[in-house]
């Protein structure tokens, strides 16, 4: 039997994926072999079919615990034999798997690196013959990556202690050239055959969301994707404990992990999150390696993380089935500050240091780029890049984009001005006309651009900066906190010879609300009752066989089933995912779901208790409001009352926190807003229940107001006037439906304003 037929016995695929091939030719014909390929690529299926050709034992070192797991698990119900021996497995049970190892009874052995520590158990292993011995997360044992682990620095010790030396292979998801020479001469692979292939994930989505509330932009979104599994990283264990709690508090079934928790708590948080009993799991990049769960549809970072090596290799956990999956990265400046400060506080040499401010740098830049972000992420791995991917959030919006060359000249004149002295922050408050010390001190306020962008938040003029910077016009120059510098692209634009172009200011918030609502568009397949009705039945399966859903079959999987509905066992073994084993052994139960009935109709969509609780909230607010005779919003706005919904607050501090409510609107009615949040619709008094509902607005409408009200309050300040006195705020609503005609509303000085506004909204949410 040859790789093909073991590819299509054991795991039911017909053909590998590029370059799965030529990796397991060499390794077959007996070639040491490193693997730089990205999470997705199925670099798994390369060492496991050479593994099942090769006549003794393979061993394979990996990091965590929980990742040996799976695929153990995984591996078994394809009926391959695999075992693996870590600190939860006792001595005993250890030594007993080495002998199945070497009676042939397992084919693969996955083990910590921490068990190459000399010792009984390593003077047994030394006597079983081996095939081949693998590392996995090979970059783990570099001292300049990302993720160095001293224990990974045992492996060529051991290899070399043997009697007989096995074949080598190395694989890893992301590797920078220094990198990958590192790896080589930590495990003795300096000749060894190198496959790098490319880095792209075609399937995933990436967006960076700027100046948005992170914690109503998470709630919106997994309650948006209510359906589907992700996970949600932090920087901090204390930021995992508050976001988990935000989700628990809002109706969300999450679960988190994070290394402060107790072992058996993070176990049952992992399981839970396999098993798709919990939908959403918060974590740190604790659980990074820990997780091969094929079906996360997203991954959201909630901050940024210390460099693109760690963000992509956290991002990539989603889809891994090859459906769609979207990667978020919800970016705040002060996060560049945290991470710039933990650096300080490392004890790592200058040498290290330095270069962790420049993969910093690189992190930053990728925030603030307006190009390809998928370009971006390859080019830094020193791939070569094409045309733009077309479907990331800077792609998406490249329609959106205005011509910026006034305000990107004021910035370039201001650096030039200063003579190329000063970093961003200072920069941004020149242009802002801030009397901050150091704009005093140094006499900054004689500068001749001094305030001409007072209009404008500090943040936003912040981030123009930081996003010239990573599109080329500015460089940074020093560490740990650079100064700017113009680049020849900068000085073309000074010299009127070529123009910017880039997001009006603002645009931010109007992305992230496009985002929320975005979903991926995967295979209309998904949402037929029929679809749903396998997705049951696999969880049913996983359940009898305390193994996670994803290990019967992968979504990709019942998709394909979905969509071809075999009518026979000889149909469904062609059905993508489905090997001889798992045929046997699950193909008559999922057979009998697709010949039970042949229309492929619409499921049915689930009652969306939000909606309700709203419409619940609104028709009080309108019932007090008819009853003090005033309007609708001086009760509490619609924003508002969708905030509330989305934070459940518990109490009238919690309350409180949301914009607009103070002391006395908690006070003259926030307890009864509380009782309708906790009990619905049975607290309404009779006379609210007959008030009608209102209509559903138009789409975008709520985002269209918030665009057109940053327009009005821009033009309100360049004034120095009210926001009502450039346009009231139900001539604001009215315009924010999008209609054509209702432009004449805007006062004619300002209706060329407002309708470049809302044909630029129009662009972004195509």
């Amino acid at each position: 039997m040859g790789p093909r037929e073991v590819l299509k016995k054991y795991f039911g695929y017909e053909s590998f994926r590029p370059v799965q091939e030529s990796v397991i030719s060499a390794i077959v014909s007996g070639k040491d072999v490193l693997a730089i390929m990205p999470t997705g690529a199925g670099k798994s299926i390369c060492f496991q079919i050479p593994a099942l050709l090769f006549p003794h034992g393979t061993v394979i070192i990996s990091p965590l615990i929980s990742l040996m797991k799976d695929q153990v698990e995984a591996l078994n119900e394809q009926g391959i034999p695999a075992s693996y021996v870590n600190s939860t497995v006792p001595y005993g049970e250890s030594i007993e798997r080495l002998r199945n190892l070497y009676r042939g009874r397992i084919k693969l052995l996955y083990m910590a690196p921490e068990k190459l520590e000399p010792s009984y158990f390593t003077q047994c292993l030394s006597k079983v013959p081996l095939s081949m011995l693998v590392v996995d997360e090979a970059h783990c044992v570099s001292q300049w990556g990302h993720d160095f682990r001293p224990s990974y620095r045992k492996i060529k010790n051991f290899v070399d202690s043997l009697p007989v030396k096995p074949l080598v292979t190395a694989f890893t998801a992301t590797a920078t050239p220094l990198v990958e020479q590192d790896m080589k001469e930590s495990l003795g692979l300096t000749h060894a055959q190198v496959f790098r292939t490319g880095l792209d994930r075609p399937n995933l989505s990436f967006r960076v969301i700027q100046g948005s509330n992170r914690e109503d932009f998470i709630l919106r979104y997994v309650k948006s994707h209510r359906k589907e599994s992700g996970i949600i990283y932090c920087a901090t264990r204390k930021a995992v404990d508050e976001v988990w709690d935000m989700l628990c508090r809002a109706g969300v079934k999450a679960g988190r992990y994070h290394a402060g928790m107790e072992d058996w708590q993070r176990r049952e948080a992992q399981e839970e999150f396999s098993f798709d009993r919990t939908p959403v799991m918060v974590a740190t990049n604790a659980f990074g390696m820990g997780i091969d769960k094929s079906n996360v549809r997203y991954v959201i970072h909630y901050q940024m993380p210390k460099c693109l090596e760690s963000y992509y290799q956290e991002a990539g956990r989603a889809g891994r089935d090859g459906a769609k999956a979207e990667c978020i990265l919800l970016y705040s400046g002060q996060d560049a500050g945290i991470q710039r400060y933990l650096i300080e506080q490392g004890n790592q040499s200058d040498e290290q240091r330095m270069m962790d401010y420049n993969r910093l740098n690189g992190m930053v830049d990728y925030c603030q780029t307006t190009s390809c972000l998928r370009n971006y992420i390859l080019a830094y791995f020193g791939e070569k890049v094409k045309e733009p991917c077309g479907h990331c959030g800077n792609c998406e919006s490249t329609a959106g984009r205005v011509k910026v060359t006034d305000v990107a000249t004021l910035i370039f004149r201001t650096v030039q001005t200063l003579q190329e002295r000063f970093g961003a922050s200072v920069i941004a408050e020149v242009l802002k006309g801030s009397h901050s010390k150091m704009v005093l001190a140094r006499n900054l306020t004689t500068a001749p651009t001094y305030g001409k962008l007072s209009f404008e938040k500090l943040q936003h003029i912040k981030s123009a900066l930081n996003s010239y910077v990573a599109d080329g016009y500015l460089i940074r120059d020093g560490a740990p906190y650079p100064i700017l510098k113009l680049t020849d692209k900068a000085r073309e634009v000074l010299a009127g010879k070529r123009d910017v172009y880039g997001l009006a200011f603002g645009a931010e918030e109007v992305m992230a609300d496009a985002a929320v609502d975005r979903h991926l568009g995967g295979p209309a397949i998904r949402t037929t009752s029929l679809y749903e009705r396998l997705r049951q039945l696999r969880s049913q399966i996983a359940q009898e066989e305390h193994v996670p859903p994803f290990v019967i079959f992968s979504d990709a999987t019942l998709e394909d089933m979905a969509s071809q509905q075999p009518q026979d066992l000889e149909a469904m073994g062609k059905v993508h995912g489905i090997g001889a084993f798992k045929l046997q052994k699950y193909g008559a139960r999922f057979l009998a779901i697709c010949v039970e009935k042949q229309e492929v109709e619409p499921e049915v969509p689930e009652e969306n208790l939000d909606e309700k609780m709203l419409g619940w909230l609104k028709q009080y607010r309108d019932y007090l409001a008819i009853r003090r005779g005033v309007k609708r919003n001086r009760i509490l706005t619609d924003e508002q009352l969708e905030t509330m919904v989305l934070r459940r607050p518990r109490n009238r501090t919690e309350l409180m926190r949301i914009k607009g409510i103070g002391p006395k609107k908690a006070d003259d009615f926030g307890e009864a807003f509380l009782q309708v949040l906790q009990k619905g619709e049975q607290v309404l008094p009779a006379q609210a229940k007959e008030i009608p509902k209102q209509p559903a607005e138009e789409p975008f409408a709520k985002e269209r107001y918030i665009f057109l009200d940053r327009v009005r309050n821009r033009l309100a300040r360049r004034t120095n006037t009210t926001a009502d006195n450039i346009l009231s705020d139900e001539a604001l609503q009215t315009l924010s439906q999008g209609r054509a005609e209702d432009i004449s509303l805007a006062p004619e000085l300002w209706r060329p304003e407002f309708a470049k506004a809302l044909k630029n909204f129009q662009e972004m949410n195509k």
